[in-house]
């Protein structure tokens, strides 16, 4: 048999091997993680356990997991998960409240995140309760797939929160490998100007977790026009909704998952509790030259 005959012989023998290796039962295949032209996102709507953190991050590990396994690149959370969404409930002591701020990096709760990210290969967006000094933010954070922080953004829209947090100031992007993503969260939608400044800095694409307003009457519409405004997609991410919005302000995915964003303790597992891994392969449309990403 000549050389080439061999050469043949064993390309055609390791294809097979492929094949059956692929076959093998109990092996499932995740999706792809990126086509190239495309990024995979994963959206974890998950209900809130008020003040809760131990039981709010035991729930969301395996849906992350979940996220990853089937190929998501990037995963976000709802708006402050960790904690519940404290603030909206102005009686729980002060102090009971501002015991629930995570230390940004260093908090208990932040290094599981940042390992998890880590293990898993995914970049992360996690919402919490932010403390700084003796400050207290609305606060995402974002952490690359080596563990480490890329950045965090502080919600800049308070409302009824003032009276308990100080807002961000900054709209600030953040490199990927498939563009800058820019992070604003819940009520920062409402405003134009906000929305803008991600585009203005450079995002390519924005992802909202969030906790307020959701549904086709009080929430897309809004989501649509920023879209439309800034031609960008935009990735909402709510413990009852999930939503993507295109450049041209259509609806691109929405899924109503419930109508509540809050349970108890003793409603888990139970009717109320719905909560599901969602996706979405994001196109991409780079709009700048990433390496001058702000962060």
């Amino acid at each position: 048999m000549t050389m080439t005959g061999k050469n043949y012989q064993t390309r055609l023998i390791f294809g097979l091997l492929i094949m059956l290796s692929g076959a093998l039962p109990g092996k499932a295949m995740a999706e792809p993680r990126s086509d190239g032209s495309t990024v995979r996102v994963a959206g974890i709507v998950l209900k809130w356990l008020r003040t809760n953190k131990a039981e709010n991050y035991r729930r969301l590990e395996p849906m992350v997991r979940e996220a990853a396994r089937q190929g998501a690149r990037i995963v976000c959370t709802t708006e402050c998960f960790l904690d519940g969404y404290a603030i909206a409930d102005k009686e729980i002591p002060l102090e009971e409240y501002r015991a629930l701020g995570e230390t940004v990096p260093g908090g208990v709760y932040y290094e599981k995140l940042s390992r998890l990210a880590k293990e898993l290969d995914i970049y992360l967006i996690a919402g919490m309760l932010e403390a700084d000094g003796i400050d207290r933010y609305n606060t995402a954070i974002f952490v690359g797939p080596d563990g480490e922080l890329i950045g965090k953004y502080r919600k800049q829209k308070l409302g009824h929160e003032k009276v308990r947090n100080r807002s961000g100031s900054e709209s600030s992007v953040f490199r990927t490998p498939w563009g800058r993503v820019g992070i604003m969260i819940c009520a920062d939608r409402t405003e134009k100007r906000i929305v803008q400044r991600f585009c203005d800095n450079g995002a390519d694409f924005l992802i909202c977790p969030s906790g307020g307003m959701y549904g086709p009457e009080r929430n897309d519409p809004i989501l649509q026009a920023r879209s439309k405004e800034n031609q960008r997609y935009i990735v909402f991410v709510h413990p009852a909704e999930f939503l993507v919005t295109g450049p041209q302000g259509m609806i691109e995915s929405r899924t109503i998952l419930g109508d509540r964003l809050l349970i108890s303790t003793q409603q888990q597992r139970k009717k109320e509790d719905l909560n599901r891994v969602f996706y979405y392969n994001l196109p991409l449309m780079k709009t700048s030259d990433s390496r001058d990403a702000h962060k």
